[in-house]
């Protein structure tokens, strides 16, 4: 009886504001549904703001600019978040998810990184600068409830991840996109936290796998596998246009971790190494450029040798979050290296801990969970863990919005498919926190090794 009471009311105070302003009262009106359709149901807002963080309205459309929208619609669905668990007596799911934990931790260290210079100023900057990634992250594993909503929302971000990747087609094709946003240097951008031509390949490179597995599929039918391969295409030409080598390097990965799974490891490598030859020759123009005679590289090598010098300087907690450039006139250009000499060995640790993790669980779902629509998903996720991380190893993305939506997400799948198949794994083994200390030194051994090369 409450729904249909509110929605009358916001009605007539729309309509009664048509006297005072036009513009108003469609906002009012607007924005009376959606507090009515967030509070009785939070899920539906928590699509509403992950379509909302890739389409990005607020940025392009003039009477919603400068607009918090999407600060108000987080408090919105976090205060109905915590309302109905309050009501249900309920305990918020991150306190239960190892993911949950380490997430926790590592938003903490970045506050933490600068206070330990007593810097109070920039403690609060990087907490406010984090936060939103936290919350979304939060969101993301409280408000997802079952599988089937867990596929809904793989759904939406697969079809705003097309969206993008076919308006950067547009914007190839016209010089200019729906948002009025134009290439950089003949390549294929969004706009926000999208501006830079690697952070759109990036975000497109997250989901292509749940393309390419979905088109392989076996049982599906060749209409299906048809309209996959359109999505699959559409996808990896975007990719091409944004001209980024390190979101073709993590295409790679995935390509050859894929083909050695199903072929076997010495076909998997082959089949990878002509990959690559064929990458080079006819990929992208700055995908053949890689030399370390090359401005760029040479660019990102003094980054790394700076990255490893702060490590060696504060090895602990690192030279505080945010603050790399203030070593370097460039970024990091490597999301470890960031890591490691911003938040030190901790925040590495911690960060890397949240890949392992989500990555072991998603090979134990797929095991446990094979020839279900859960070990699908698995698969997926294992693919855009690696993906991501392949290509972040060549660009600056420790604190990227898209790294934590796929951690959320394994999260959310693990969680599910051992409540359908009833198994368990420690919180943190000895197995996992040994394997995530040697991949953290093999990291910086290798890049060392790179800087010496």
């Amino acid at each position: 009886m409450i729904i249909p009471v509110l929605a009358i009311f916001f009605v007539l105070l729309s309509i009664f504001l048509l006297l005072l302003s036009t513009s108003i009262a469609l906002t009012v009106f607007i924005g009376g549904i959606l507090v009515v359709i967030v509070f009785f149901h939070p899920y539906w807002g928590l699509l509403l703001y992950l379509a909302m963080t890739y389409l990005r309205p607020q940025e392009f459309i003039p009477a919603l600019r400068a607009q918090p929208l999407m600060l108000i619609l987080a408090g919105l669905i976090l205060g109905t978040l915590i309302v109905h668990n309050s009501l249900s007596r309920k305990q918020f799911v991150a306190l239960n998810l190892r993911q949950g934990i380490f997430m926790i931790i590592f938003f903490a260290l970045i506050p933490i990184s600068q206070l330990q210079r007593l810097y109070l100023t920039g403690a609060k900057d990087a907490f406010n600068s984090f936060l939103p990634v936290f919350l979304l992250f939060f969101m993301i594993i409280n408000l997802i409830t079952n599988f089937n909503q867990l596929k809904k929302a793989f759904y939406l971000l697969l079809f705003m991840t097309v969206f993008l990747a076919a308006n950067g087609i547009l914007q190839y094709y016209r010089g200019i996109d729906i948002a009025g946003q134009t290439m950089f240097q003949g390549r294929i951008r969004w706009i926000g936290i999208f501006e830079d031509p690697n952070d759109l390949g990036l975000t497109i490179l997250a989901f292509t796998p749940f393309a390419l597995l979905s088109m392989l599929q076996k049982g599906s039918s060749l209409v299906k596998r048809s309209l996959w391969l359109v999505v699959f295409l559409i996808l990896l030409y975007a990719l091409y246009l944004t001209n980024s080598r390190g979101t073709f390097i993590g295409l790679l990965v995935v390509i050859v971790f894929y083909l050695s799974k199903k072929w076997g490891p010495v076909k998997g490598l082959a089949c990878g190494a002509v990959l690559a030859l064929i990458m080079l020759i006819a990929g992208p123009s700055r995908f053949a450029e890689i030399s370390t005679d090359e401005a760029s590289a040479s660019g990102r090598i003094d980054a790394w040798a700076t990255g490893l010098n702060l490590l060696k300087w504060r090895p602990i907690l690192g030279i505080g979050y945010g603050d790399f450039t203030e070593h370097h006139p460039l970024t990091a250009h490597n999301s470890v290296v960031l890591c490691m000499a911003e938040l030190g060995l901790v925040g590495l640790f911690v960060w890397l801990l949240l890949f392992v993790s989500s990555f072991e669980e998603m090979q134990l779902a797929e095991r446990k969970a094979s020839g279900t629509g859960f070990a699908f998903y698995a698969q997926a996720m294992q693919l855009s863990l690696l993906g991501f991380f392949s290509a972040a190893f060549f660009l600056s993305r420790t604190y990227n919005e898209v790294c934590y939506i796929i951690i959320g997400l394994c999260t959310l799948l693990s969680l599910f498919a051992r409540k359908e198949f009833g198994y368990s794994f420690l919180f943190l083994s000895r197995r996992t926190a040994v394997r995530t200390a040697i991949f953290a030194l093999g990291l910086i051994v290798a890049i060392k090794i790179l800087i010496m090369i």
